[in-house]
């Protein structure tokens, strides 16, 4: 995170084993706290619109009523070399 970055507090209730554990691990490596859950939030956020997005696509897709057997399938995938 950049230093020069606007920040503001996030208070957030956790369960008290949950930051003992989460104090120790950031300690033993030296990593400051605030940098971890930061990051952490992002990484989340991110897997969490990614998910979003793939949903999207995949119900566009389901709109196609076009759909493959699992033979066609295994042909199609042993062509390429696939092992199956």
């Amino acid at each position: 995170m950049r230093s020069h970055e606007e920040q503001t507090q996030l208070g957030a209730r956790i369960p008290v084993d949950l930051k003992e554990v989460l104090s120790k691990y950031c300690s033993s490596r030296g990593i400051k706290l605030n940098y971890f859950v930061t990051q952490a939030i992002r990484e989340k956020l991110l897997e969490a619109i990614e998910d979003y997005e793939d949903l999207k696509i995949a119900k566009e897709r389901l709109k196609n009523d076009k759909f493959v057997s699992l033979d066609e399938l295994d042909d199609y995938l042993r062509k390429r070399g696939a092992k199956i």
